[in-house]
């Protein structure tokens, strides 16, 4: 399913560009905070991510209905979980949990999906 020569070429070009910019945009704001343009250094990662956004949505188109209905409830999953944590976790922030930054949230969004997979895919079987 997600291990066609073409999604892998795509996806892993798009991760290690990602990569790439990370640690230049890491390195350039340890070294050089007071520099005019450090707001498009900071966001030059999110080129790549987009990049590999664009891979997995592609992948998603090529594969066949029932697969296809499979990644689209374990997504649908990973969104109302995932609302539900950091909503609720919102309302724990206002009485002293430490502010987890957004950062975190599409990292997690993916994560949940992944694992809701096989679980959705065993219920079509």
């Amino acid at each position: 399913m997600w291990n066609t020569k073409r999604y892998l070429t795509e996806f892993g070009l798009s991760m290690a560009l990602y990569m790439a910019a990370l640690f230049f945009s890491i390195y350039f704001l340890v070294h050089y905070p007071d520099a005019s343009w450090i707001v498009w250094v900071s966001l030059l990662p999110v080129l790549p991510a987009i990049l590999a956004t664009v891979s997995v949505l592609r992948a998603l188109r090529r594969l066949d209905e029932l697969q296809q209905r499979i990644q689209l409830m374990s997504f649908a999953i990973s969104f109302a979980i995932v609302g539900l944590v950091t909503f609720t976790y919102g309302f724990l922030e206002n009485v002293g949990f430490p502010h987890i930054p957004y950062v975190w949230i599409f990292p997690f969004m993916i994560a949940v999906w992944g694992l809701s997979m096989p679980f959705v895919a065993r219920s079509y079987r």
